[in-house]
């Protein structure tokens, strides 16, 4: 491919997005608009542009070469002041910075797809936009994600205009039959309007394009009953989680949203067997926040912290899942830092419990005597009670449901149950600010790197364990749904 040939449509498309940039400077500085309108004027007329970019260019190198040096300036700007009808809103976001960046990667990964291209292009630039400037003016019902408000109204907003945008390239550029471009389309907006909810900082502008692509093309390679299950699927784990946590409050606004695309990521990319361990968590975590007394208060985790929780074993899923052979080997792995995830989520509950008990109290009810030897004694060993506690709970919890399914030899939940409860233990002696009661309270209390390496460590050992032939790979059925098989990520 002579890439000499996709200059004068790059030339042409730098031409406009430079224009674009240039008029909205001049409005900000003369017609003093809101930073906001500036913004999104350029978000949406940009993407606008960008949209002929399969028609006129077929070089990627083209594409980055123009979207690197838009990438750095941006980023400039934020820096050094200028550009101020970019970065002139109150709110922190690198969104201007990874909106060149998206365009690139989504150009790159639907080569010869023209109609996802569009379809992720459009969503980001019309659905983004529109979302905002509706969500600002006119959002009445309001949730919080982390330090951001969102409405309701802005998302449902982005939830029609995706709808529409995903489903209308499918209907004119492919052939794909009406049933599955509707449901499709319906799917893949659900989702991504999830992403665009929890997003923060700007983050929506790289994780929605990129979701719509890869989404979009493998669920329109699923046969009708396929897409049908997909959004069934989603729907039920929908309404069971949300049911949950409205009369819990064991999670807030974002984590809810965050942990329905982690549970449904797990359903559809590996099986039922691969969700479980994210279910039985989710029912364990909120089991403990209702025993300690926590049901209906506000509060509950919020995204940053669920994100960094299930980014281990869904870190292993994409693996699994983009490696068809690798599936075997893969899931008593996943199990382990499933279950490490699931031991450091109980152990903070667990020691509030161990601290309640008559050995750390002078009297029901009071403050523990911390001029009691015996106080000291007992609070030194609740951290070790409460790690061997949680790991024990954790590693049976996750591992026992699909051994007994399978019918497998003790070889493997033995393997799974003593790594999770090791990974616990070894929490428990590297954390050394024990004695901040009110810190070990906080119902969204944080993820340290420490507990995301354990996560990984635990599925390390494992997999060590299966590979010195101690312990046989778990195998999970693949083809429990009969037709109904995992969404590969692979192509």
């Amino acid at each position: 491919m002579d890439w000499r040939a996709d200059l004068p449509g790059a030339a042409v498309l730098s031409g406009l997005f430079l224009g674009l940039v240039l008029a909205a400077e001049l409005w900000r500085r003369f017609g003093n608009p809101q930073a906001e309108w500036t913004r999104k004027l350029v978000h949406m007329g940009g993407g606008i542009a960008c949209l002929f970019f399969p028609f006129l260019v077929r070089s990627p190198w083209v594409v980055l070469a123009m979207a690197a040096p838009l990438t750095a300036v941006f980023a400039l700007g934020g820096r050094l002041g200028f550009l101020r009808s970019l970065h002139g809103v109150s709110r922190r976001s690198r969104g201007v910075e990874y909106y060149p960046l998206s365009v690139f990667l989504v150009f790159l990964m639907a080569r010869d797809r023209p109609w996802i291209y569009v379809s992720a292009l459009l969503v980001l630039a019309v659905g983004d936009a529109f979302a905002a400037l509706i969500g600002s003016r006119y959002g009445v019902v309001r949730y919080q994600v982390e330090d951001e408000y969102k409405s309701l109204e802005g998302s449902m907003v982005f939830l029609v205009i995706a709808f529409l945008a995903i489903h209308l390239p499918m209907l004119l550029l492919t052939d794909l039959p009406r049933p599955v471009c509707v449901l499709a389309a319906l799917l893949v907006a659900a989702l991504v309007t999830g992403f665009e909810a929890i997003s923060l900082r700007g983050a929506d502008n790289l994780f929605v394009p990129l979701a719509v692509a890869v989404v979009l093309g493998k669920i329109t390679a699923q046969p009708l009953a396929e897409v049908i299950f997909q959004n069934l699927s989603l729907l039920v784990i929908c309404l069971v989680v949300a049911a949950l946590v409205w009369r819990t409050r064991a999670l807030n606004a974002g984590g809810t949203l965050a942990f329905i695309l982690y549970a449904y990521g797990a359903w559809s990319l590996g099986s039922w067997q691969w969700a479980l361990p994210a279910f039985i968590g989710f029912a364990a975590y909120v089991a403990i926040w209702v025993y300690l007394g926590r049901r209906g208060r506000p509060g509950g985790a919020r995204v940053q912290t669920l994100a960094r929780a299930v980014l281990p074993p869904f870190c292993i899923l994409i693996l699994a899942n983009s490696f068809r052979q690798a599936f075997d080997p893969a899931y008593g792995p996943y199990l382990a830092a499933s279950g490490a995830v699931l031991a450091f989520c109980l152990r903070p509950g667990l020691l509030i419990l161990l601290r309640r008990r008559p050995s750390c109290r002078a009297a029901p009810g009071s403050p523990p005597d911390l001029r009691s030897p015996r106080t000291w004694k007992a609070l030194r060993a609740a951290p070790w009670l409460a790690g061997a506690a949680a790991g024990a709970a954790a590693g049976l919890a996750v591992a026992v449901p699909p051994w007994l399914i399978q019918g497998l030899p003790p070889t493997p939940l033995l393997a799974v149950s003593a790594v999770v409860l090791a990974v616990s233990l070894a929490n428990a002696a590297l954390v050394r600010d024990e004695g901040d009661l009110e810190a070990e309270e906080e119902a969204d209390f944080p993820w340290p790197a420490r507990l995301f390496l354990l996560a990984f460590a635990a599925a390390a050992l494992v997999l060590a364990l299966q590979w010195a032939g101690l312990a046989p790979a778990w195998r999970p059925d693949l083809a429990i749904w009969g037709a109904f098989q995992p969404l590969q990520v692979h192509s």
